[in-house]
C-alpha cells in the first residue's frame, strides 16, 4: 500500500482516482469484476486496467490476485497477536482508560464548568509528564475564548501563583498530589483565595486537601528501569470531558469536525 501511494503523483488524474479507490476500498475491489468496478469509479474499464499496469502489474486481475494476498497476510499478522510482555502494557493501558470513563463523575464536571465560567483567567499546574496535559487543555480552553496559560519554567509557575486572585482559577494537574513543588504552587493560591480544581491519580494525598475541587481517577503504576512510564492519557480524557463541558454552554459543540 506505500508504494502504490508513492506513485499517485506520477499517474493522471482519472488514474488518481482510481488508485484512491484501491486504497480506500480494497476489501470489496478483491470481489468485484472490472466491469463493476468500473462503474463504481464512474471511469473505463481500459482505464482501470491502465492504472494497474502504471503500477506495476500486469493488468487488473494481476491487481486483485495480489491484493488479496497482502489482505490475507494482514489478517494472519493481526490474528497472531501480541507478544506477552507487549500484552501486558496493552492490558494496562485498557484498565486506565476503562477507568476513567467509569469514574467521570458529570455533577462534578459541571461544578469544573462553572468554575472555569466564573473565572477571569485560568492558570495551570503540572510539572513533568503533568505538563503535556496541561498545556493541551490550556491551548483548547484557550481556543474557545478563556483566558488560559500553562507554563514548563518552574520558577514562572511560583510567580504566576503568587499573581493570582480570587477571581481566577488555578488547575492542578499531579498523579501523586505529593510533589513538592506542585504542594508549595498550591499553598500560594490557598493562602491568596484562588479556587483550586485538582486531578489527580492517588485517591488521599495533601494536594486534595488544599483543592476546592477534586477530579480522581486512578492510574496504574509503572516504571521502566527507573523511567516513570505510567500513562496520563486518563488525565487527557478526564480534561477534554472538562473542557467539553465547559464549552457546551451557551454554544453547541459539533462531534465532527466542520
Amino acid at each position: 500500500m506505500k508504494r502504490l501511494v508513492q506513485q499517485r503523483e506520477t499517474l493522471s488524474q482519472l488514474e488518481k482516482q482510481v488508485l484512491d479507490y484501491f486504497i480506500r476500498y480494497p476489501e470489496r475491489l478483491v470481489s468485484l469484476k472490472l466491469e463493476d468496478a468500473a462503474k463504481e469509479m464512474y471511469v473505463s474499464t481500459a482505464t482501470i486496467s491502465r492504472t494497474c499496469k502504471r503500477l506495476g502489474f500486469q493488468g487488473f486481475q494481476d491487481f486483485k490476485l495480489q491484493l488479496h494476498l497482502y489482505i490475507r497476510d494482514e489478517d494472519q499478522s493481526k490474528n497472531q497477536g501480541l507478544s506477552a510482555s507487549l500484552s501486558s502494557y496493552v492490558k494496562r493501558y485498557e484498565k486506565d482508560v476503562q477507568e476513567v470513563l467509569q469514574r467521570i463523575d458529570e455533577n462534578k464536571l459541571k461544578q469544573g464548568a462553572s468554575m472555569l465560567e466564573q473565572a477571569r483567567q485560568v492558570e495551570w499546574f503540572g510539572v513533568g509528564h503533568s505538563f503535556s496535559v496541561c498545556w493541551d487543555a490550556s491551548k483548547k480552553l484557550l481556543m474557545l475564548g478563556k483566558s488560559s496559560m500553562a507554563r514548563m519554567d518552574w520558577d514562572d509557575l511560583r510567580c504566576a501563583a503568587q499573581n493570582l486572585t480570587k477571581d481566577d482559577l488555578a488547575i492542578f494537574v499531579s498523579y501523586s498530589g505529593e510533589t513538592l513543588n506542585i504542594l508549595e504552587y498550591a499553598h500560594i493560591v490557598k493562602n491568596q483565595g484562588t479556587p483550586i480544581l485538582s486531578l489527580v491519580g492517588t485517591k488521599s494525598n495533601r494536594l486534595t486537601e488544599l483543592s476546592d475541587l477534586v477530579l480522581y481517577t486512578p492510574i496504574e503504576h509503572c516504571y521502566f528501569n527507573g523511567v516513570d512510564m505510567c500513562s496520563r492519557a486518563p488525565f487527557q480524557i478526564y480534561l477534554d470531558m472538562l473542557v467539553l463541558e465547559y464549552g457546551t454552554r451557551g454554544q453547541v459543540l459539533c462531534p465532527t469536525n466542520p
